[in-house]
């Protein structure tokens, strides 16, 4: 779907009642859109603090067929709340096929960036390697769930964390398990997530107020049946492992853990990871999200669901032409072909996670001449692709515009 669209663009708060029983009608009949993210709530929170979030609204002969919630960064789009948001795309009416090329040029944007596309809204992109959702069924209950985990071959790993779990109790405490609302716990959670980015040489995503303020948003929501839980395992008074994550109906994503490194020979974020499902079980929800790509860790606990992708659209014939250029000049390596795309993907996720925590210019170019320096010092290989890479990023065009598809 291409001709005869229109797209306009207002704030989420803006939807008028209409639109937004439209959302929910759309989001109702696409099981692809199950996620938190996709929840208009979790949009609304998001478009009250990310800097320049708004929402597409798509119109086809007059009637609304589709939504994009999305930021602008430059002359790009991201997902609303990148680098936060680990699903997106177009909330659209069922059947509708809406070629988010289109889309993008009626933003007048040259390139829409994402890490998790969901659907069948792949196909007009510039796709890296598809991954899949991580989900765990609680759909039978917890022991039912267990069953499907010895099942799928992960007897062993169960024994051991209840040979762990008796230790942890026996030598530290006993163990007590909550999973609430929690200011206090969300606090240390974000202060401990930011040393671990700083540690890593990561981008500290936490370093800007409003991806904090989104998190505070999310956890003073008072709907049952949305917003931010805080996953807590204690020994005696010790808080061993903390999560927060995100509940919308029958679904709840898994976010943002941390665990104490002194207690590590006890594996307590499995532990806790545990016990938040057998609760999530006992209160009805039906699927656990652990988020795109399967991880050895995630697999211990669950199954392969739909494929996401990891990619962008790009509606700017410069880029095009770039793309077309790197293809031809190693058309006749393989490795170096492969060689080029691992690098600019690492370069991309970097710079793409800068650019949305940082909607400023300058921001933005503190933030990567620190992050990269540590990347090129980790990596000398990298070094030599940091300065075009920095280059083309603050330019509103990313590495990752000449990555290899």
């Amino acid at each position: 779907m291409g001709a005869g669209i229109s797209v306009e663009t207002r704030r989420a708060s803006e939807l008028d009642p209409q639109a937004r029983a439209l959302w929910a009608q759309f989001r109702d009949g696409d099981p692809a859109l199950s996620s938190p993210y996709f929840d208009l709530r979790y949009v609304l929170a998001a478009s009250t603090v990310a800097p320049h979030a708004q929402v597409a609204v798509i119109r086809q002969g007059g009637e609304i067929v589709g939504f994009l919630p999305f930021q602008r960064r430059g002359g790009a789009i991201q997902p609303m709340a990148a680098p936060l948001t680990d699903y997106h795309g177009l909330i659209a009416k069922p059947g509708a096929e809406i070629d988010l090329k289109v889309v993008l040029e009626h933003l007048q944007a040259r390139r829409f960036r994402f890490g998790g596309l969901v659907g069948g809204q792949a196909r007009t992109v510039n796709a890296a390697a598809p991954k899949p959702a991580m989900i765990a069924d609680l759909t039978g209950g917890y022991e039912a769930y267990l069953e499907g985990r010895r099942a799928a071959g992960q007897g062993g790993f169960l024994k051991d964390k209840r040979r762990r779990q008796r230790q942890l109790a026996e030598q530290v405490g006993p163990l007590s398990f909550t999973l609430s609302a929690d200011p206090d716990m969300l606090e240390m959670i974000i202060a401990d997530k930011r040393a671990q980015m700083r540690r890593t040489g990561q981008h500290d995503v936490f370093s800007t107020p409003w991806t904090q303020d989104l998190l505070r948003r999310l956890n003073d929501d008072t709907d049952p049946d949305f917003g931010l839980r805080v996953a807590v395992l204690r020994a005696g008074d010790k808080v061993v492992a903390a999560e927060a994550g995100l509940l919308s109906g029958p679904v709840y994503h898994l976010w943002f853990p941390i665990y104490d490194p002194d207690f590590a020979r006890y594996s307590p974020g499995a532990l806790m990871t545990l016990e938040t499902l057998r609760v999530l079980a006992e209160q009805g929800v039906a699927y656990a999200d652990f988020g795109p790509g399967a991880e050895d860790y995630k697999r211990a606990f669950a199954d392969e669901g739909d494929e996401v992708v990891e990619g962008d659209v790009t509606a700017d014939p410069l880029v095009e032409g770039l793309r077309d250029l790197v293809r031809q000049s190693v058309a006749g390596s393989p490795r170096l072909h492969d060689h080029l795309r691992a690098l600019y993907q690492r370069l991309d996720r970097r710079l793409d996670r800068i650019a949305a925590c940082e909607p400023g210019l300058n921001g933005q170019i503190t933030a990567a001449g620190r992050s990269l320096g540590h990347l090129g010092r980790r990596r000398p290989g990298i070094r030599a692709g940091v300065g075009f890479g920095l280059g083309l990023s603050l330019a509103g065009v990313t590495a990752g515009l000449i990555l290899l598809d």
